[in-house]
């Protein structure tokens, strides 16, 4: 937590913002649940670099009308926007959603998991029966950039050296989760707490851990892994043309606190916590880096 006033409050200046982020025609990416907030401020910084991004949200209303939006904004891109079909929270919208995604494209440069959900009642579940935060911002991610990987597989046999990433968003908040980061009862499940909070906890310290486990399993590919606390991977891989990332976007002002009550004063924390917070475009710049800045190789640490 040392670390916590100079990542949430007194920022430094981003590196890469809309104002110098290089050209990035004829490149692929997807952002889940980049119709809002972050996901929204990171696609509009990549449609003005001239990107293809694909905008994968479950509702087609809200991601069309921001994809209206950000043409009416940026009318000189030469990029493209595209809605795709994906309810994170629904693991057989998973599987259409790539799909889909296959049967138009031969290539995927990087891959947001940005889209996830915060503190949402213990009693409501994903369409499977988990826990919603688990479903939405562990499991979901987790069959998504599963069955991704051969497409960015072999995007990555042709791109330069640490290019082909997948970003994990991760939190702060990972230093509230019990012991370990996680606990597993004798069957191998994690075991969820009777208190929102806690599972949110739990959830964002499950992103670390498939960050470094995604790059483990793809090291013979010379891929790359980079999670936030996970610095040691450096020493055991060499090269990379694929870079899993965990990052903490931020102390942001965005929907994502819309489930944030405390007793007496009830739902009016959401905005109290917004008076102390950044533009949601500060995580976007936090994601814009970590997926596009060069410092993110093996022989720089920065930004790990």
């Amino acid at each position: 937590m040392g670390k916590s006033w100079s990542q949430s409050v007194w920022i430094p200046n981003p590196p890469i913002t809309e104002k110098n982020v290089s050209d990035q025609s004829g490149k692929v990416f997807m952002i889940t649940g980049g119709n809002s907030g972050v996901g929204f401020e990171l696609a509009k910084v990549l449609y003005g670099a001239n990107a293809k991004v694909y905008i994968a949200g479950r509702s087609g209303k809200c991601v069309l009308e921001a994809i209206r939006l950000l043409r009416a904004e940026i009318p000189s891109s030469g990029g493209d926007l595209v809605w795709l079909p994906l309810d994170l929270a629904d693991l057989t919208s998973v599987k259409i959603a790539v799909q889909e995604l296959e049967r138009n494209e031969t290539r995927l440069d990087v891959l947001w998991n940005n889209a996830g959900v915060m503190c949402t009642p213990v009693t409501v579940k994903s369409e499977q029966g988990y826990d919603l935060q688990m479903g939405t911002n562990v499991l979901g991610p987790y069959l998504l950039t599963t069955l991704l990987h051969p497409i960015m597989r072999n995007t990555a046999e042709t791109a330069l050296i640490s290019y082909v990433r997948v970003c994990w968003a991760s939190s702060i908040t990972i230093e509230l989760s019990p012991r370990g980061g996680i606990e597993f009862d004798a069957s191998g499940s994690p075991v969820l707490s009777n208190t929102k909070y806690t599972n949110y906890f739990v959830s964002k310290a499950a992103n670390n851990l498939l960050a470094w486990e995604f790059g483990k399993k793809c090291q013979k590919e010379n891929i790359l892994s980079i999670a936030s606390e996970n610095i040691s991977l450096f020493l055991m891989l060499q090269q990379s043309a694929c870079v899993p990332i965990a990052f903490n976007p931020g102390n942001l002002d965005t929907g994502l606190t819309r489930y944030l009550t405390l007793p007496i004063v009830g739902s009016i924390v959401p905005r109290l916590i917004s008076l102390v917070m950044w533009p949601p475009c500060y995580g976007a710049y936090d994601e814009l880096y970590a997926e596009i800045s060069p410092d993110l190789t093996i022989a720089k640490l920065t930004g790990a």
